[in-house]
């Protein structure tokens, strides 16, 4: 029976403020410092210091000169550069997986695929992230390239944590309708014609969200 282990100080460190972040309630730009959110949580300055090493490497948290650290400002350029990284390993690995898909493989895809879109609501972001992994995980194990594999690790540890951030509920339905295209094309056969789906997909989003605001507007989620 599965069972779920308590979370670590750090972990409940990173829980809380990345949860704090998210709802707007940490603003981009605030100064982050270790001392002061310690004495805050009740807590020894240590497992403030792994969580916010841990935030920083997930994008939430920048490092400045003289080991300054604030709350990550998400512009909307850097955004959009998130989503057209993602997308092209993502479509380089449904490319190099071309003749490597079995029946197995189909039907594992076309069920994460229908997980994701139960996931896909703007009040469960974080476990539609989830759920995407496993879609991104399926493409990378098809492609069988380690070296691409770890280069979409990276870029899904970056840009599922920060695009959480974006005000993206009008965007939702996008993904959807785009990842179930992308399953049915490849359950039909039409390998070419899939990995034109997904890429034409990454290349509306970034069009629709380069229309939301200037390049230079810096983006987060509003208060709760």
């Amino acid at each position: 029976m599965a069972f779920e282990l308590p979370l670590s100080r750090k972990d409940a460190v990173v829980q809380r403020l990345r949860g704090e972040m998210l709802s707007g309630e940490l603003a981009p730009g605030a100064p982050v410092k270790d001392a002061e959110l310690a004495a805050r949580l009740g807590l020894s300055v240590t497992p403030v210091r792994e969580a916010i090493t841990q935030l920083i490497s997930e994008g939430f948290i920048e490092a400045l000169p003289n080991k300054r650290r604030r709350v990550a400002m998400l512009t909307q350029k850097q955004a959009i550069d998130l989503m057209d990284v993602l997308g092209a390993v993502l479509v380089a690995g449904l490319e190099r997986a071309e003749g490597r898909l079995d029946q197995e493989w189909l039907d594992e895809f076309a069920a994460a695929v229908r997980g994701f879109q139960a996931e896909l609501r703007p009040d469960q972001l974080d476990r539609s992230g989830k759920a995407f992994r496993r879609i991104a995980e399926l493409i990378c194990d098809a492609a069988d390239n380690d070296e691409l594999r770890a280069v979409t690790d990276h870029v899904l540890l970056r840009s599922l944590n920060r695009i959480q951030l974006y005000p993206s509920n009008h965007l939702l339905s996008l993904w959807g309708e785009a990842f179930g295209d992308t399953a049915g094309l490849l359950a039909g056969g039409d390998h070419a014609a899939a990995v034109q789906r997904l890429r034409s997909f990454f290349s509306d989003l970034i069009a629709a969200m380069h229309r939301d605001r200037s390049d230079d507007a810096v983006v987060a989620p509003r208060p709760h």
